[in-house]
């Protein structure tokens, strides 16, 4: 059995969803109005959590369905919560499962300062990085959105989740080396020969 940091290293690691990681980080490191504080940011990936697993039962998730269950959920009116939870495991979520992995904002935080070792400030105040990192990740949410759709018509057939990776590679026109934008940066070089 793997070790595990806190409850979202966990979370993260049991559900598939460790590329989800850096968008916790981007979300928090964002600029005003954009930053999403810990409450927020758990409220997310539990929603997050939600919809793979409403996805995975076959269930509706276009627009605010999942954040909507969610909400309903974790009502404090026990009458809706637990219409709701009937509702998910009838349509096939193991919803005793998926609410042990609900977060708090607290464990957020943990995640953040304790296992990622991260403050607020961005390591880096250039605009180029922080560019290719928001094309790349509106990249995957779109390609995301157009695969969901894709599996939710039959269109697309998968034994499981299907996982969208984006990524930005740099290529030496000379050696034809190629390595991600984010090395490149980090070491200050596409390739040895520079």
């Amino acid at each position: 059995m793997a070790e595990h940091g806190c409850k979202v290293c966990r979370v993260l690691d049991e559900r598939g969803m460790e590329r989800y990681e850096r968008r916790i980080v981007e979300q928090w490191r964002a600029d005003r109005p954009r930053r999403k504080g810990y409450r927020q940011l758990a409220t997310w990936l539990n929603v997050l959590m939600l919809r793979r697993e409403m996805d995975r039962a076959g269930l509706p998730t276009l627009g605010e369905e999942p954040a909507s269950k969610y909400d309903r959920l974790t009502a404090d009116d026990t009458a809706v919560a637990a219409e709701v939870r009937d509702r998910l495991r009838d349509g096939g979520v193991d919803v005793d499962s998926l609410e042990r992995d609900f977060v708090s904002y607290g464990v957020v935080r943990t995640h953040l300062k304790g296992c990622l070792e991260l403050d607020r400030e961005r390591e880096s105040t250039e605009w180029e990085p922080r560019a290719i990192e928001i094309t790349r990740s509106h990249a995957e949410r779109k390609a995301e959105e157009a695969v969901r759709s894709l599996v939710n018509k039959g269109e697309i057939a998968a034994e499981g989740d299907v996982t969208v990776h984006v990524s930005v590679e740099l290529e030496c026109e000379e050696c034809h080396a190629r390595v991600p934008a984010e090395r490149a940066i980090r070491r200050g070089y596409v390739c040895a020969e520079r």
